[in-house]
């Protein structure tokens, strides 16, 4: 009999050093977490892949597995690239890891002679990415006495109206005035400083409904909108 209960003995601890195996075996491997999705926002525009997400995620990483989850540790690293604007990190119901970012939306390009770099939809510097180039409003020139709001005030009048984003092309900067390159070859629009933009404009749309319509595109070489009370017109 005792002999019994020694074997009955030996082969309980045994189980139970089999489940303690196997339990501690089923963590480990529930712990390895693999990306599962990333999924971009619906912008046609792309300055980042999936492989620097990737190594985004893992670059606190010794392989593509992620041991020890934390969600908020790999949404910090995402929000490190220049690019991306948010991020979100889910752990989904595999036990894999959903992401879903969108990245930031260049409005302006701006070239100042030596560099250039966006400006975004919040007005705030965005790098280029070797990825992919945004064919935006381009703005050079003399950026000294211009900030970031000022471009980007000039940006949404122009962006307002169907007929100013067809018209101009292209911003240049001058110390007291500045330039509106047209798609019209010859025709530029001076604009003189960044004060009451809004009736500048609007004698802007003056002058092509009142003289542009009956004289036509090619008739001037420069319109002068710095003085509010007129238009001033040169001639080819």
């Amino acid at each position: 009999m005792n002999v019994f209960f020694k074997i009955l003995k030996l082969l309980l601890i045994t189980a139970l050093l089999f489940f303690l195996l196997s339990f501690t075996l089923k963590n480990e491997h529930k712990n390895e977490r693999k990306i599962n999705l990333i999924e971009f926002d619906k912008s046609t525009e792309r300055f980042v892949t999936k492989d620097e997400i990737l190594t985004s995620c893992f670059n606190w990483q010794d392989d593509n597995q992620i041991q020890n989850l934390d969600v908020a540790k790999i949404e910090d690293n995402i929000r490190q690239i220049p690019q991306i604007n948010d991020v979100n990190v889910y752990l989904n119901h595999d036990g894999n890891i959903d992401i879903k970012l969108n990245e930031r939306v260049p409005i302006l390009r701006i070239y100042d002679g030596k560099s250039s770099y966006y400006l975004d939809e919040n007005c705030k510097i965005m790098p280029l990415s070797k990825l992919f180039t945004a064919r935006k409003l381009l703005v050079s020139g003399d950026l000294e006495g211009f900030t970031a709001d000022d471009l980007c005030k000039l940006y949404s009048i122009i962006e307002s109206n169907d007929f100013y984003k067809n018209l101009i092309t292209q911003i240049s900067l001058k110390r007291n005035n500045v330039v509106l390159i047209t798609r019209i070859k010859g025709l530029e629009i001076n604009i003189g400083d960044l004060n009451f933009l809004e009736t500048k404009f609007n004698n802007l749309m003056s002058f092509y409904n009142k003289i542009i319509k009956f004289k036509g595109w090619n008739y001037y070489y420069e319109v002068n909108l710095k003085y509010l009370d007129q238009i001033i017109c040169s001639k080819k």
